[in-house]
């Protein structure tokens, strides 16, 4: 009888402790995504007037860090692209007191590469003709999901009120202002980019990459998932001030 007494304890025991688990893990990983929430005003449609609705994004995100830094661009061209080096996919709002840019489901060409906002959320690049993928964000969902250009600069993702890719590009920020013509593009070599108006060694005016997805002429991108980025915060030669 003792025995069974005993064996009935240690069991009871054993399922109170493993019931506990889950509880604590979920507390340890609501601690990790904690949420801030900010207003977007969306553009207003034709005949229709702006809305505002609320978003989150993870608070982790260093989004003030260099919110005034003016980094500057280590690549670029000595001259402006020719509008027919690119495809406009969408234009930066031009300042933080500018509304939001919100870019629509779909696809985008230019030359032989072709740029993909698709339904399930994922950001793919990749070949037209043979549809070999060269780059993508790797994030999808089966919830709504829509893509913004922010008045911080930055590419942003969201699955319903959380943001699940960014582009990272708030360092280029100077103030309140955003360099001039910031825009998502993708190039004639494949190329999916965020550029914008700089200044070359000559002073005269040039393109600057804030960021892109590494696939010039075609070739699979050593950063899937993120936006390649290239930054300084030191002025000299082969950088790119911008032009705000």
């Amino acid at each position: 009888m003792k025995n069974a007494l005993f064996i009935i304890a240690l069991f009871l025991i054993v399922g109170c402790s493993k019931s506990q688990n889950p509880i604590a893990e979920t507390k340890a990983q609501t601690k990790e995504n904690v949420v801030q929430t900010i207003d977007v005003k969306t553009n207003a449609t034709e005949g229709d007037s702006s809305t505002t609705f609320t978003v989150q994004t993870q608070k982790e995100l260093p989004k003030t860090l260099n919110a005034t830094s003016c980094q500057l661009s280590l690549t670029g061209s000595t001259t402006p692209y020719a509008p027919s080096y690119y495809t406009i996919i969408g234009r930066f709002p031009l300042s933080s007191s500018s509304p939001y840019v919100e870019i629509p489901k779909g696809a985008w060409r230019a030359g032989a590469y072709e740029f993909d906002f698709q339904n399930d959320g994922n950001l793919v690049v990749y070949e037209y003709n043979t549809k070999k993928v060269l780059w993508a964000s790797n994030k999808y969902t089966t919830a709504p999901t829509k893509m913004y250009l922010q008045p911080d600069m930055n590419l942003v993702v969201y699955q319903g009120t959380t943001a699940i890719f960014e582009s990272q590009t708030y360092y280029y920020k100077c103030g309140t202002q955003n360099p001039r013509n910031l825009m998502l593009v993708l190039t004639n070599q494949g190329n999916l980019a965020i550029i914008s108006d700089g200044v070359n060694g000559n002073g005269t005016l040039s393109t600057v990459n804030l960021a892109d997805s590494r696939t010039d002429d075609g070739v699979q991108s050593p950063n899937y998932g993120r936006f390649a980025k290239s930054y300084t915060a030191n002025p000299g030669p082969g950088v790119y001030p911008f032009k705000y």
